[in-house]
């Protein structure tokens, strides 16, 4: 009878990992392919959605297969902590952040892979799982690669054919990085397979992989994916070398022989002018793309640069805890602007609106502080540190080439997470965790027979073996085990729950794409519905409030344009947000508010040209509540940009008059007369010179 249950749990348990496995690998072809083309972000979102929802199912399933063997335990693992430490330290920046609800809504997207990595450890524990999850995953990027070639060829579905140059390389991720940043992780495995692989057959179609992965990122031209994948790849030759010696060169020598051969040829071809590196080329692009000089004038990373300048300011304000998971999109502004006021920075680097660093480690500490870099930081020691005592021990030669490819397309997302965000692009993040995950489950297949055996002594024997005290244990686990349907219905429920809170912000995105599509064939009334639809699903959706406050606006109704204003400013920032709420006070008569805003307006404009207008409005309210020396310094301001601004010469006479300035405001009028004689600033300027100079009479006189 023992062994009757046993064999029913075993069957049950096949049941339940086979359905997990499923959920994996409709994961891994799920998030690189699905896109939904009535949003705004067209590929992005729906590949998060994707992400979470999966994993919400994997989770589900995993609780249910515990539930049916009557047993809650996880494998334990020296990346269990870290990984569970860094689970916590996300949801508990909530208590910190500057923004609690937009930390709320970053939140599923790094809980999804953490989770992820606990459902692969504890389901994929044999050779053929991880076989299977690796075979789907390179034949998708595989076709990706191949897709990629056909984009450059500029074979592509009519819908796509808007983009040109290298952006039209993109896969179905939207963006050339983004492709390319999924590209780096499955490239790695595909190579140290191919070293690792003794059928021909199998080294032929890991070849065809690496060569359309391989095509389509150097098609990208992408410099940070070309540094992570270089880097992964000697990372990956110094590991196979030190497994297996100089016999690995030995073995491989006709294939090293060719990459050199490669590399010399290439060398030649960049280096000597020839047909095949002129202007237009791909060599040429290539050239142009990774050379030092064109790098240092390049505009994307003086962009860069100016970004990693301001995030050092967030970092110094919450050095420790950071300002909250996700909060850098909603601070990035402010920010920019006090980077910006510092000494040449302005002249020096592009204007831009920036929702990520560029950085991930500069990001994690500006979000989650010190605490939550060096939580991440010993994440990573722990897999290196556990991987490469793994690789020590496991004596087959495939594999150590699995678990070599897998810590190398790791290594290629923390190279090129130094200049991009990998992190935060969901098929990228998949594969990292995945990657993290599998590990783990390349040392269950080392012993799992083992396991297995232990695993059944265990349940046998429990009622003969255990001490009193544990068997209190057995009882009230027993007792939790009578409740088995309400526990597979609190289960389900609670998943579906899940699933409908991460999908709600994405149905917002979906109203918020057609408000935007009327809003710009000007029929407000409908836009303005679907921007309320939008609010009802994401009450916390910043835009949409944004989005309803310019309809209100402009329908002149401004206490409610006021209010959806405000609401949008806790949720999000917008560089003409500021002004938006300024002008909008002004004409209520709350002045103090509106020369608030109107000071944070100039400070995020996108060039100074721009705020010579704003800087006379500050002057002229400020004027209006009797403050007139910050006035004379608003107009001067004004001035300093644009010499030649009749308003602000006129204001400034003004503000020189209201402190008994005679001279100065004379000497300003006069220059409202120079450059504008015609104007109506210029009348008002005769006549009072006029009345100045006969108060200067009457002064002289009465001396």
């Amino acid at each position: 009878m023992e062994y009757k249950k046993v064999n029913v749990i075993r069957q049950n348990q096949s049941l339940w990992t086979k359905a997990i496995e499923a959920t994996i690998i409709v994961l891994l072809i799920s998030t690189p392919l699905v896109f939904y083309p009535y949003l705004v972000r067209i590929f992005n979102p729906p590949k998060e959605l994707a992400f979470n929802i999966l994993v919400i199912i994997g989770l589900m399933l995993l609780f249910l297969k515990m539930t049916a063997q009557e047993e809650f335990k996880i494998v334990r693992t020296p990346l269990n902590l870290p990984v569970l430490v860094f689970m916590a330290i996300c949801p508990l920046s909530l208590l910190w952040s500057n923004s609690p609800m937009v930390s709320l809504l970053e939140l599923p997207l790094f809980l999804a892979g953490p989770i992820l990595y606990f459902i692969v450890v504890n389901n994929m524990k044999n050779d053929s799982q991880v076989n299977s999850l690796l075979t789907v995953l390179l034949i998708i990027s595989s076709l990706l690669g191949l897709y990629g070639i056909f984009q450059y060829k500029g074979i592509d579905f009519a819908f796509w054919k808007g983009n040109v140059g290298r952006q039209q390389v993109f896969g179905l991720f939207g963006n050339v990085n983004y492709f390319a940043e999924y590209l780096i992780v499955p490239l790695p495995l595909a190579i140290s397979l191919f070293f690792a692989a003794r059928n021909r057959v199998q080294k032929i179609l890991l070849l065809v992989g690496i060569l359309a992965m391989g095509g389509s990122l150097i098609l990208t031209f992408t410099r940070g994916s070309y540094l992570a994948i270089g880097i992964s790849s000697f990372f990956m030759l110094f590991l196979y070398l030190a497994t297996r010696g100089k016999g690995f060169i030995k073995e491989h020598k006709k294939i090293f022989i060719f990459i050199l051969a490669l590399i010399i040829l290439a060398t030649f071809l960049f280096v000597l002018p020839n047909p095949l590196n002129k202007p237009g080329t791909a060599i040429f692009k290539i050239k142009s793309r990774i050379s030092i000089s064109q790098l240092s004038k390049d505009s994307s990373f003086k962009r860069r640069k100016a970004i990693w300048g301001f995030t050092t300011l967030m970092i110094k304000d919450h050095p420790l805890l950071g300002s909250g998971l996700g909060t850098f999109k909603y601070n990035s502004l402010s920010y920019q602007a006090k980077f910006f006021d510092q000494g040449e920075n302005r002249r020096l680097y592009p204007y831009g609106i920036a929702d990520k660093v560029h950085n991930e480690y500069l990001q994690l500490w500006a979000e989650l502080g010190i605490v939550g870099f060096g939580i991440f930081l010993w994440l990573i020691i722990t897999y290196f540190n556990y991987g490469i005592k793994l690789l020590k021990r496991i004596e087959d030669e495939y594999k150590q080439g699995i678990l070599i490819g897998l810590m190398g397309g790791v290594v290629a997302v923390l190279i090129d997470a130094i200049f991009g965000f990998p992190l935060h692009l969901p098929a990228t993040l998949v594969l990292f965790w995945l990657f993290i995950g599998l590990i783990v489950s390349l040392k269950h297949s080392e012993n799992n027979s083992g396991q297995e055996e232990k695993m059944v002594r265990v349940r046998g024997s429990q009622s003969k073996t255990k001490s009193n005290k544990s068997g209190k244990i057995d009882r009230i686990e027993n007792n939790i085990y009578r409740f088995k349907p309400l526990l597979y219905l609190a289960i389900i429920l609670l998943s579906l729950f899940l699933c409908v809170a991460v999908t709600r912000p994405f149905i917002a995105q979906v109203y918020e794409f057609y408000g935007v599509r009327y809003a710009q064939k000007a029929d407000y009334d409908t836009a303005a519905k679907y921007f309320q639809e939008a609010l009802k699903w994401n009450p916390y959706f910043g835009m949409s409030y944004y989005n309803l406050g310019q309809i209100i606006y402009q329908k002149g109704i401004y206490t409610p344009a006021i209010e959806n204003f405000e609401k949008a400013e806790k949720y999000m920032d917008h560089p003409d947000l500021p002004a938006r709420l300024a002008y909008l006070y002004l004409k209520k008569g709350q002045l103090d508010k509106g020369i608030t805003k109107l000071r944070q307006a100039i400070s995020y404009q996108k060039n100074e040209k721009s705020m010579v207008p704003l800087y006379t409005d500050l002057g002229n309210n400020y004027m209006r509540v009797g403050r007139y020396k910050p006035a004379e310094i608003a107009f001067q301001n004004a001035l300093k940009i644009n010499p030649k601004y009749v308003n602000a010469h006129y204001g400034l006479a003004v503000a020189y008059l209201q402190q008994n300035k005679l001279d100065e405001a004379q000497d300003e009028l006069q220059k409202v007369i120079e450059i504008a004689p015609d104007s109506q600033e210029a009348k008002y300027a005769r006549d009072i010179i006029q009345k100045i100079t006969q108060e200067k009479l009457k002064v002289k006189n009465d001396n």
